[in-house]
């Protein structure tokens, strides 16, 4: 993906979006003696000076602080990684095992990219540009935060870890109810607007070695995460079918689809969840009540 520069200025004001409101709840005072590891994150200055911008808002936005606050409910038995940094200009976010420290990177160069793709205003499906922030952004973050949950927990993963991941994110970002779930996997679904948006679906030719990636295609991808969140409420994510971008064949197993992945959430993760601390983490506000009407104060 190619990222021109930008000014700091016009990059420093999308990811100031990622700078919200939430309750008083002390991330230190959380991490206590029942837990044997906490979130440590760390901000590495970038390598390249068109990123330093990025850099400086991420951090003066508590991006990173924000994200540890978000996962602070998962009970870690080791010290789990967040950390900003340059990616030799390859917009990325992964998870790896750094020295044997499980650890979470979320390049400088990601965060340009998205900035990159953000509507200039609403999109005719009435996408905020706030949205296709925070969704992308939080989809990425609780995408590899699922990778680690994987390794940390020893938990057994059926099929592609990738697929297991955009299941576990596509999950977690649900969890957060009603409209602002909504929000958020319309935001987290942005990164596909031009095959959810186009009524003329083209027939594609793809060469085989194509289907030999451990990522699913982005057109898989959409699906599987609107076929979830559809599973999880028809009523709220209506559109997906009304609109046609989800085929009514997939649309009728997906309260299926969606009971499983809760089923196998409930054994193999929520035993290592603080309770009163995840129902704390699903109040936390994601989007100013205005922030539809506002968005051109802000938006690129």
């Amino acid at each position: 993906m190619r990222i021109p520069s930008r000014r700091s200025l016009a990059i420093a004001a999308a990811i100031a979006a990622f700078a919200i409101r939430v309750p008083t709840m002390s991330p230190a005072g959380a991490a206590d003696e029942r837990h044997k590891g906490s979130i440590q994150i760390f901000y590495e200055a970038p390598d390249d000076p068109a990123l330093q911008g990025t850099y400086d808002m991420a951090r003066k936005a508590n991006a990173l602080e924000m994200l540890r606050l978000t996962f602070i409910s998962f009970r870690l038995p080791e010290d789990l990684y967040f950390k900003a940094v340059s990616c030799n200009g390859i917009p990325n976010a992964y998870f790896f095992r750094e020295d044997d420290k499980p650890t979470i990177r979320i390049c400088y160069e990601y965060l340009h990219a998205i900035y990159e793709m953000l509507p200039k205003q609403p999109t005719p499906e009435g996408i905020t540009p706030r949205e296709a922030l925070v969704g992308q952004v939080l989809f990425a973050a609780a995408h590899e935060f699922g990778h680690a949950a994987f390794d940390i927990y020893n938990a057994p993963v059926l099929g592609r870890q990738e697929d297991a991941a955009d299941q576990f994110a596509t999950y977690f970002l649900l969890q957060f109810g009603g409209e602002r779930a909504h929000r958020l996997i319309r935001g987290a679904a942005y990164a596909y607007y031009d095959l959810k948006n186009r009524k003329d679906r083209p027939k594609v030719t793809l060469p085989v070695a194509s289907f030999s990636s451990d990522h699913g295609t982005p057109e898989q991808r959409f699906f599987n995460l609107v076929c979830i969140a559809y599973g999880y409420d028809p009523k709220i994510f209506s559109e997906v079918v009304d609109r046609g971008y989800l085929p009514e064949a997939r649309a009728r197993v997906c309260k299926y689809e969606y009971s499983n992945l809760r089923y196998a959430i409930k054994k193999l993760v929520s035993p290592h969840m603080d309770e009163e601390l995840a129902e704390k983490v699903a109040a936390l506000r994601w989007f100013a009540p205005s922030d539809a009407h506002e968005a051109d104060d802000w938006a690129p």
